[in-house]
């Protein structure tokens, strides 16, 4: 490719990063999201990345700062995200747009694997299929984690509050938020 095609490229890109998505995408992004991810907010995380910074709707930065604020208040990351996103785009109707979007999803999807799974629960194949999907999860939270770990820690001071949060979270019983905080408050001290 010379060179005049790669500034046409990356000018295009810019472009289309610089400007903002219509409703449709945000609906169709966020339906997608609510609709191909499962096992919670930890497993969420690698398609949310790859549907809202791969466009240039956020940056890493925004991005880590929705996941850090999902993280204190009430209700999934994904849903704290499309009302931000939403929100940041189109006002009030974006952030519900976007909100119904990403849940219409699982409320199609629960009805119909209530009535399934209340038939079918002990069938083994069922059954196996559990399995895997939790397998599958695991290695999503994992993936999630080591991309966000890179972003959040990068320098050694942040290295010792990873360190000492995660040696809160697995040895001792303390509850989530207050380690969150606690995190903050170190934040603050040392001015990080």
């Amino acid at each position: 490719m010379n060179t005049r095609t790669q500034e046409g490229l990356i000018h295009q890109q810019a472009a289309a990063a610089a400007s903002p998505p219509s409703l449709l995408p945000i609906f169709w992004t966020f339906f997608k999201i609510g609709a191909f991810t499962f096992g919670g907010g930890y497993a969420m995380i690698p398609l949310l990345e790859r549907e809202l910074i791969g466009p240039g709707w956020l940056s890493a930065e925004e991005f880590l700062d929705i996941v850090a604020i999902s993280e204190m208040t009430p209700g999934p990351i994904a849903v704290n995200s499309a009302t931000f996103v939403g929100y940041r785009f189109f006002g009030l109707a974006g952030g519900a747009l976007a909100t119904l979007s990403v849940i219409a999803p699982s409320l199609i999807l629960v009805f119909l694997l209530v009535q399934l799974l209340s038939r079918y629960r002990e069938h083994p194949i069922v059954d196996r299929a559990m399995s895997g999907i939790h397998v599958a999860i695991v290695v999503l939270i994992a993936c999630a984690g080591l991309y966000i770990l890179p972003v959040a820690v990068v320098d050694f001071r942040r290295l010792l509050l990873a360190a000492a949060a995660f040696l809160l979270i697995t040895k001792t019983e303390l509850n989530h938020i207050l380690i969150i905080l606690f995190g903050g408050l170190a934040g603050i001290v040392l001015s990080l």
